[in-house]
């Protein structure tokens, strides 16, 4: 399957910022066509870097997981994508809560419908990068165990 590239005006390389991203990107996906987009910055580091061209999927096909790096809809109305590191489940609905590769604290929780799409390739200078899952240190394995005993 051919993925889409989502042009800006007047030829300008689409970014998370790019107005109407979120809209475009939502329209693609929802029916079922990937979106290839060039990333920007370096929260993703070391799985993704600046200047990277990931392909976005639906997440239709298999359900999202812990260690996915999906693109979501901030409650700010702003792109985000980012590693799941947990998924919880507060009052009546289910969330996940996300971090940047590179960033030292998480996201705040975020509503599953608020997801978009999951990263599925990542190319780098032309060649398809391994998507890259960063090792959790034993702590941080035993706080995500006892977190899922309290709400699942």
């Amino acid at each position: 399957m051919r993925a889409y590239e989502i042009k800006a005006e007047r030829g300008r390389e689409v970014t998370l910022e790019t107005p109407d991203f979120l809209e475009q990107a939502r329209q693609l996906l929802s029916r079922s066509l990937p979106v290839e987009l060039r990333m920007s910055g370096s929260t993703m580091s070391p799985a993704i870097e600046d200047g990277d061209i990931i392909t976005l999927e639906p997440v239709t096909e298999e359900p999202i997981k812990q260690g996915d790096i999906v693109l979501y809809q901030s409650r700010m109305d702003t792109a985000v994508i980012h590693r799941i590191i947990r998924m919880e489940r507060s009052a009546a609905e289910r969330c996940i809560v996300t971090r940047g590769d590179a960033a030292s604290h998480s996201d705040s929780p975020v509503p599953l419908h608020r997801i978009l799409g999951r990263v599925k390739r990542v190319e780098r200078a032309g060649e398809r990068i391994k998507m890259i899952v960063p090792k959790r240190s034993v702590s941080q394995t035993i706080l995500a165990w006892l977190h899922r005993l309290k709400f699942w």
